[in-house]
């Protein structure tokens, strides 16, 4: 299953008020130490609000009852902020063959952007 992190939106700083975010993301399928499967886009230095992602394709073996974790996170020197994450079920992808949309990263009040991604089942 390929997945392409497109771009993001409406990211909240992590740097305070005059520092800029070094974002990016990482993928998941499944818990590490069972076999899960992980990848990590490159890091987009120096952004503010809007990022656009390198263009990166992931593959990723899935089935319809599993779930892509998107963890969005800003690249620091000595520790990397959690800028927010999101679930993705896969069971609509496996239905329609291929999705691409905007998921909203964190939820309720706690809102911390938008990430675009496109995925698609290969048969």
């Amino acid at each position: 299953m390929p997945v392409q992190v497109i771009r993001a939106r409406d990211l909240k700083r992590e740097d305070g008020l005059i520092g800029k975010n070094d974002p990016y993301v990482e993928l998941s399928i499944g818990h590490r130490l069972l076999g899960g499967q992980k990848h990590k886009t490159a890091t987009v230095k120096n952004q503010s609000g809007d990022v656009q992602f390198e263009n990166e394709i992931f593959e990723f073996n899935a089935k319809p009852t599993d779930e892509l974790k998107v963890k969005v996170l800003d690249d620091d020197l000595v520790h990397d902020d959690d800028i927010g994450h999101t679930k993705i079920p896969l069971d609509t992808l496996f239905q329609s063959g291929q999705l691409q949309q905007w998921y909203q990263i964190g939820e309720g009040s706690k809102v911390r952007g938008q990430i675009e991604i496109r995925l698609a089942v290969v048969q």
